[in-house]
């Protein structure tokens, strides 16, 4: 098949995530796959800058899967922020017909909403083709979202309008059907992780030994986009009195976001700077690494519409390399686990310090759900698995065409 991804974030720079394991395992299967992102730029005065009026073309080699090739076609733009946006919608139309028409184009695979979303259910209609809306998040509600209104009424547009709707859990899948999807357009297809590469193994010496981590350290680890909804500025604020009173734990932040600034802030105000070791994302070939460093992870996301219709990847890769995770009640979540007791669930507050406490010293614990972590991923199969279910999902989506 000749597969057209789409999404409005910059594939190149952006987190890894599914956006770059789906396309990359499509490729390894075979198939041509080609995806159109969306250049973000800063909206730091310091940066702004004129950007020539023209589309980028790439040939990606892989971010997360070697022997993977996926051709980058990144829209025109002229100016940053909202200006940049709106002619980055309009530049993605003609970029979407030529690829399309010039590619011979079987199905897309839609991510993004409000910058290209529209345009793509349009024109996908009057050229025939056939789309998948993949949703992993609630648009209207995600930070930067200024014109929620109008973004509701796309997703409403969207939602009704593509041919199908894959969701990564039950509560985004109850969203969309709020919003006006077809309950028989819509199925739950589970993200899966490369168990070859998400798997235990012993804490890296040298790693730790940057980062100055020594074998009576224990380690709460934390890593993804600092969204002000992650909670863990408000985490930091109750854990602090913990790590005053124990010098040997220690608490490692990957990532970066809107909310690294304050969460540094917080850091220096409460005076635990020696034990809060703050990094931004890491190539994804270290990530296991960095995992591994881990006693015990955090996912201290506020619970939310946005946060709820969520399934934090970053949860799924600790649970994979046995380390236990301590999160927020999130419905997403909570419906990929179930009852396996692989997680422990606590609300952001000081029931959620005090489970991690717990969890620091009760080693027999930390192992128990370590061992239960690893079962509940491995049931749910690999990414190969997910590979081949997603090709017969497109492929039945283009038997009904």
């Amino acid at each position: 098949m000749n597969l057209l991804f789409i999404h409005e974030v910059n594939w190149r720079d952006k987190v890894t995530f599914e956006i770059h394991d789906i396309p990359e395992l499509l490729s390894i299967a075979g198939h041509s796959v080609f995806f159109i992102d969306y250049p973000e730029v800063s909206l730091d005065k310091k940066q702004l800058k004129y950007r020539f009026f023209r589309t980028t073309f790439s040939r990606v080699q892989s971010r997360t899967h070697n022997g993977s090739k996926v051709e980058l076609r990144t829209p025109g733009r002229i100016l940053p922020g909202m200006a940049d946006r709106l002619v980055a919608s309009l530049t993605f139309v003609p970029l979407l017909i030529k690829t399309i028409r010039s590619e011979k184009i079987d199905l897309i695979v839609l991510y993004g909403v409000p910058t290209n979303g529209w345009q793509t259910v349009l024109v996908a209609k009057l050229l025939r083709i056939p789309v998948i809306f993949r949703a992993i998040d609630v648009s209207h509600l995600l930070p930067g979202s200024l014109f929620r209104n109008l973004i509701r009424t796309v997703e409403r547009f969207i939602y009704r309008n593509v041919n199908h709707i894959s969701v990564h859990n039950q509560a985004l899948a109850e969203y969309c059907v709020s919003f006006g999807a077809n309950p028989k357009n819509i199925s739950i297809d589970y993200p899966r992780l490369d168990t070859n590469r998400f798997a235990p193994s012993p804490r890296d010496q040298n790693l730790a030994k940057n980062y100055g981590i020594s074998a009576e350290h224990k380690v709460v680890f934390y890593r993804g986009t600092l969204y002000r909804f992650c909670g863990l500025e408000q985490f930091l604020e109750l854990f602090a009195e913990t790590l005053r009173n124990d010098e040997n734990i220690l608490v490692l932040i990957i990532g970066s976001g809107e909310a690294e600034k304050d969460i540094a802030d917080a850091i220096h105000r409460l005076e635990i700077k020696r034990q809060v070791i703050m990094r931004p994302f890491v190539d994804y070939r270290e990530l296991v690494k960095h995992i591994c460093l881990a006693d015990v992870s955090v996912n201290t996301f506020v619970p939310s519409l946005v946060t709820d219709c969520a399934l934090p990847g970053r949860a799924l890769q600790s649970l994979a390399c046995g380390v236990p995770v301590v999160s927020t009640p999130l419905k997403g979540l909570i419906s990929y686990t179930g009852d396996s007791k692989s997680v422990v669930y606590a609300p952001l507050g000081v029931e959620f310090v005090h489970a991690v406490n717990d969890l620091l010293h009760n080693k027999s614990e930390r192992v128990r759900l370590s061992v239960a972590g690893i079962e509940l991923i491995t049931s749910k199969g690999n990414w190969q698995d997910f590979t081949t279910e997603f090709v017969e999902l497109c492929q039945s989506v283009l038997a009904r065409k």
